[in-house]
């Protein structure tokens, strides 16, 4: 048992990992935000403002990106890798050059 079963176990509305994982995106986002009203200075502040930035949108992406069905991803990979043997395939064999003596 994985913690996060352990989690989903302890009774109704406990969150699988996807929803533990948007949970802790709202709330760094959330903090971010409180960060830039809590300290008006790093409205200003370039380096700030790119962090802050990089962190919430490689969240959001990661999260999407980790709602997509591996199956399909698994039967795409799949159908590449039959066109690419095939390819191979129709290929002539290879016939190594004798050895010169």
């Amino acid at each position: 048992m994985t913690f996060w079963d352990f989690l989903y176990r302890l009774g109704p509305g406990w969150p699988r990992e996807r929803g533990w994982y948007a949970l802790g995106l709202f709330v760094q986002t959330g903090f971010i935000l409180w960060l830039i009203a809590a300290y008006p200075a790093l409205r200003t502040d370039e380096f700030f403002k790119s962090i802050s930035t990089a962190i919430v949108v490689t969240g959001w992406i990661g999260f999407a990106v980790g709602l997509r069905d591996p199956s399909q991803d698994r039967a795409q990979v799949g159908t590449a890798l039959a066109g690419f043997k095939a390819a191979v395939d129709r290929l002539p064999p290879h016939k190594p050059e004798e050895e010169k003596s």
